[in-house]
């Protein structure tokens, strides 16, 4: 979590069905952007309630675009919560993660990022302290580096 945080986490994936929600009362959400954006559209036409919401977690993908300000905007305007992006490689393993700032994501000191997202990294000081490099968000970069990664993967 970007924020120290106790409380109970719904974690959904593109396939979870969001009716049981509001039961569940969870006081965050980790959703990939999708189910992310979904949920936030549902929740501004009045078909889902989560009054418990007090943090949201976007997960994107290497082959993904980044979390865009009016993707941000739509999910703050739907649950009034603070939004933060993590970055996943294809295995669901966190690469970078973005911090209270809101100034790039901070790089896991143990992830390995492709060398197409290189160009994007931003070393120095960050405002909420951490100094590990920060890649800055540019969807293109993102997806050649996601073809390069599969390209590893598969010997291509």
């Amino acid at each position: 979590m970007p924020l120290p945080f106790e409380g109970f986490v719904a974690v959904l994936d593109s396939r979870t069905d969001a009716h049981g929600l509001r039961t569940l009362a969870p006081q965050a959400l980790v959703a990939p952007l999708d189910t992310a954006l979904d949920l936030a559209d549902r929740k501004l036409r009045g078909d889902l309630d989560l009054p418990s919401l007090e943090l949201a977690l976007v997960l994107t993908r290497l082959d993904e675009n980044p979390l865009a300000p009016d993707q941000r905007d739509l999910i703050w305007r739907a649950f009034g919560v603070p939004v933060f992006e993590q970055l996943q490689d294809h295995d669901g393993r966190t690469l970078a993660r973005e911090c209270e700032v809101h100034d790039g994501l901070h790089v896991d000191a143990a992830a390995s990022l492709p060398a197409a997202l290189a160009g994007e990294l931003v070393n120095g000081h960050c405002e909420c302290g951490n100094e590990a490099p920060r890649l800055q968000r540019k969807g293109p970069a993102r997806q050649r580096a996601a073809a390069a990664a599969a390209g590893a993967r598969t010997g291509t």
